[in-house]
């Protein structure tokens, strides 16, 4: 029972229930007087204390690091112009000019941390020289600010002056470069505390509350203790257990007892880093592409009867493969409707993956044909969102941040991964197959109904006898492969985003990701399908719109459903009710914002800083624009709702059927849905017959 009265863990922490300026002078008289309580200090010391709780303020933080900023920029292009020759005793007349307005600047940037230096010593006293690191600072403060004295009052410029002055700019450096260090220490800090205020979750308060406990204490040990629990914390390795065979039976455990520890309890053993795994010096070239346009050529792109013209478009098209704003749609038209082999054979090319897991071309085009065949003719989880996923999952792996952490085997998992993440999805989302008590939801325990769906049938596929992709990898290959798809497929399930999102960002503001391990890998993985399953706000408009009103229509196909079987119809899925702007830009908000601002954070890299803005701009435009965006752009495309970009989700430009009505047998409903809707037309079984006949040719 807390002080409240409450049980712990119930209703608000007390903390949060007291006025900022409360925490703020509490926190300051802890690192001042330690354990003394506000309450039995004298007048002198309560001034000292409240003048160290100016400090705990964020806006003093952000002035002083904004400061320090301005400093930095003016220091340097005062280096940018001066003199490069240091044996000549006279100015130029740019270091003149130069060293006539900097002197000044230098005395008012150094009078103000000359002010913050005496302001922090008298209100923290002895215990704020405490550390090395901040006496060094102090010595350059003061040194730079006596040198500066000796400019301003000297009229003298005399060769002996002209080299104290230029010894003064190298330390000028050394206090900049201080200075800017300890602002990205305070900017990592307040990094902490802003996160609550978008996905909350309790990890980010128990960070700051140990950082802060940490600048508290005066133990070195404490410190070093300290800082060990956050990086646990933040690397999400805090219940990961870690078997040590020499802390059992006097470290003469035999070789059969650990195996059957490690397979039976899933208890790890302490791994080797990822550099261990794959030089590291070749890590990024492991997953560089081919610089030979040929290579990216393989097999006609497994279609059939590809005419000379349509190979040159094709060509085209997949020069841009590794780009942002790819349109899959332009894939779709140029392949006859058949994007997913072409684009997985590309990438396969391109980074020799054949070769290197020796897999036939042949037997993955069928596999892929198979893969797409199986993806069911509806508005949005169709096979054209398949290749969207691969290849906007290609195009963040391309990034240096990113390709730091994998190797071949990752990349080969991956796309495959993208490829089926999705495939037999029928339009009905898990809740729906949930309440509905369907026969897929009670296969899977109700828990990620169709994420699981997807793997386990997908697999069967690849592992196909006629056409094993599979087949030739080695044993650690094959896991390792497996591994990934799994974790990569089912996180997609959108019931763990905030989760996922919350151990993610946790783990990136902590540096948990300057470490490669196959650990780090996978949780990168994961997250990047995540990313790339709803990157469509993430776009342009001429791919964010396109996707918005397929993805509403879908919605719509689930409340005309839940309307027929008497279920309540979904939030955002009532045709007659639902406005769009309001729906898509709540999601963007909510949803995909925050998630891509996250894996910028982490990627920091060209894709997802566009992805980013491109989010915002979306995000305003359906929040703020003029209703109707969906039909104005279509307007301005000279288009219409029955247009092939809307409207055409498969091989050829069938028209939009109805779903059979559920029948309780999973195979009978899925077999329903993924297959007799391929065949309502004699050309759709021509041409899924046609594919396999030359992809097994």
């Amino acid at each position: 029972v807390g002080p409240s009265g409450q049980q712990d863990g119930e209703g608000e922490d007390l903390e949060t229930e007291k006025a900022p300026n409360v925490v703020r002078l509490e926190t300051a008289c802890a690192k001042v007087f330690g354990k003394r309580p506000y309450e039995s200090l004298n007048t002198f010391e309560r001034v000292r204390v409240q003048v160290a709780s100016w400090f705990e303020i964020p806006v003093v933080d952000i002035s002083i690091i904004t400061m320090v900023l301005i400093y930095s920029v003016a220091i340097f292009f005062d280096l940018g112009v001066e003199g490069n020759d240091c044996d000549d005793t006279t100015f130029t007349w740019e270091e003149q000019y130069s060293n006539e307005y900097m002197k000044w600047i230098d005395l008012v940037f150094l009078s103000l941390f000359m002010l913050e230096l005496t302001v922090k010593s008298f209100a923290y006293g002895h215990k704020y020289f405490k550390s090395s690191v901040t006496m060094f600072d102090t010595t350059i403060v003061v040194v730079s600010f006596v040198f500066t004295v000796i400019s301003v009052t000297s009229d003298n410029q005399s060769s002996t002056i002209v080299r104290v002055l230029r010894l003064g700019r190298i330390i000028r450096v050394l206090l900049i470069l201080n200075k800017l260090n300890k602002s990205r220490e305070g900017l990592k800090k307040m990094k902490y505390k802003k996160l609550e205020g978008g996905v909350e979750a309790p990890v980010y308060k128990v960070i700051a509350l140990l950082q802060d406990m940490a600048v508290r204490s005066e133990s070195a040990a404490d410190k070093r203790h300290l800082d060990w629990i956050i990086d646990v914390i933040g690397s999400d390795r805090l219940y990961t257990a870690v078997f040590n065979a020499s802390a059992v039976g006097g470290g003469n455990l035999d070789s059969e007892t650990t195996e059957w520890l490690n397979s039976q309890y899933a208890i790890k053993e302490k791994q080797a880093t990822r550099g261990s795994v794959l030089d590291p010096t070749k890590k990024r070239n492991s997953i560089a592409p081919s610089s030979t346009p040929e290579d990216i050529r393989t097999a006609h792109y497994g279609l059939v009867n590809i005419t000379p013209a349509q190979e040159r478009q094709l060509d085209q098209i997949m020069e841009n493969v590794h780009k942002w704003d790819f349109s899959c749609f332009e894939l779709f038209e140029a392949s006859e409707g058949m994007p997913l082999a072409p684009l997985v054979l590309a990438i396969f090319k391109r980074h020799n993956l054949f070769d290197h897991f020796r897999v036939q071309p042949h037997h993955l085009a069928k596999a892929m044909t198979r893969v797409q065949a199986g993806y069911c003719y509806v508005p949005y989880h169709n096979r054209i969102h398949a290749a969207d996923v691969t290849q906007t999952l290609y195009s963040l792996l391309m990034c240096d941040t990113v390709g730091s952490h994998v190797n071949e085997i990752d990349l080969f998992s991956a796309i495959l991964a993208a490829a089926v993440h999705d495939y037999g999805h029928p339009g009905f989302n898990n809740p729906y197959h949930v309440k509905n008590r369907l026969e897929v939801a009670i296969t899977y325990n109700d828990v990620s109904v169709l994420e699981n769906m997807h793997i386990a049938r997908a697999w069967r596929i690849l592992t196909d006898p006629e056409h094993n992709i599979l087949g030739n990898l080695k044993s650690d290959d094959f896991n390792t492969v497996r591994s990934n798809m799994i974790t990569m497929i089912l996180g997609t399930d959108m019931s763990g985003h905030f989760d996922e999102l919350a151990r993610f960002m946790t783990k990136t503001t902590s540096n948990g990701f300057d470490e490669q391990s196959p650990e780090n890998t996978k949780m990168i993985l994961k997250m990047a399908l995540h990313v790339c399953d709803v990157s469509n706000p993430a776009k342009s408009p001429d791919l964010c719109i396109p996707w918005a009103a397929r993805v509403m229509e879908e919605f719509f196909m689930q409340g005309d459903k839940e309307k027929e079987v008497g279920n309540s119809v979904s939030p955002f899925m009532d045709r007659e009710t639902t406005v769009v702007e309001k729906c898509q830009g709540g999601f963007i908000k909510i949803i995909v914002t925050p998630l891509y601002e996250a894996w910028h954070a982490f990627a920091k890299s060209d894709q997802s800083n566009v992805a980013v803005e491109n989010c915002k701009m979306n995000q305003e435009a359906w929040m703020n624009g003029p209703e109707g965006r969906i039909e104005t752009w279509l307007k301005d495309k000279g288009l219409t709702k029955e247009s092939p970009i809307i409207t055409k989700h498969g091989a050829d430009a069938m028209a939009q059927t109805d779903f059979q009505p559920v029948r309780p047998e999973e195979e009978k409903y899925y077999h329903e849905t993924t297959v007799v809707q391929r065949k309502l037309t004699s050309e759709v079984a021509s041409d899924d017959a046609k594919q396999e006949s030359v992809a097994h040719s």
